[in-house]
């Protein structure tokens, strides 16, 4: 049986699990909706209120980090390093970036793509027809009730640059020894985690779902988004999504 994975396909939390399950070679399929509309849905398949949920016949599987270790299990040591330390310390940073850098990514991207109504075929792409039309229809109440649920706003995004580059800086220190991946020799959870999560404010070609040209971002945000691109732990990020990620299909 064919695992199903219920997303809204452009969270980057999301692309967390999806990549996670290709690494390990999981099959599955994806059922994608855009928020709010994914209450139900993630509620029917056994969920609270958050995606990703995976559901393989009876088991159900919710939040990306578990999604994470339910898929190393069918394949040990693709993303969780077999040595006792390093997996400590991979497992550590994962959760750290899932607190840190997801939310802040996350806030600063909406404050600036949202408004741009001319992108949404980025954000409807790939779920069902009825959501896109209801979207259109009810554009500003979704938008004013996404906006209140993150706390996005000019301040909180401003908080959230600092807090990309707080991270940013604490990556790229690490990197400073010459280290190819995060921790240990090999790519692991650690760098999935950091890749995806920082793929908001980095716009790889290779993420899981289409996102939207740089050529196409509001000239307020594309400075910054180079600037991130730029730097060490920007770069490294790329990497891993050039080295370990498949393109995402047109």
């Amino acid at each position: 049986m064919t695992a199903r994975l219920v997303t809204i396909p452009f969270s980057h939390y999301c692309e967390k699990a999806r990549w996670a399950l290709e690494a390990c070679g999981v099959e599955y399929r994806e059922e994608g909706h855009l928020p709010m509309f994914h209450v139900m849905p993630v509620k029917l398949a056994g969920g609270g209120r958050t995606v990703p949920i995976l559901v393989d016949g009876r088991t159900i599987v919710a939040d990306s980090t578990p999604i994470i270790a339910w898929a190393d299990a069918r394949r040990p040591g693709t993303l969780l390093p077999v040595d006792e330390r390093d997996r400590e310390e991979a497992l550590q940073l994962e959760d750290d970036l899932d607190r840190q850098l997801g939310p802040a990514t996350r806030r600063w991207a909406y404050f600036h793509l949202l408004p741009h109504e001319d992108l949404d075929r980025f954000i409807t792409k790939d779920v069902p027809r009825w959501q896109r039309l209801a979207f259109k229809v009810a554009r500003p109440v979704a938008l004013g009730m996404i906006r209140r649920g993150l706390k996005i706003d000019a301040a909180g995004a401003e908080r959230s640059r600092k807090k990309i580059d707080d991270v940013f800086e604490l990556v790229g220190e690490l990197l400073a020894d010459g280290r190819r991946f995060l921790v240990g020799g090999r790519f692991s959870v650690a760098d999935l985690t950091f890749a995806s999560l920082a793929a908001p404010i980095l716009f790889p070609e290779q993420y899981g779902v289409v996102l939207p040209p740089r050529s196409e971002l509001p000239a307020e945000a594309l400075d910054r988004v180079e600037t991130w691109r730029g730097s060490r732990a920007g770069a490294f990020a790329l990497r891993l999504y050039a080295n370990h990620r498949r393109p995402a299909a047109g």
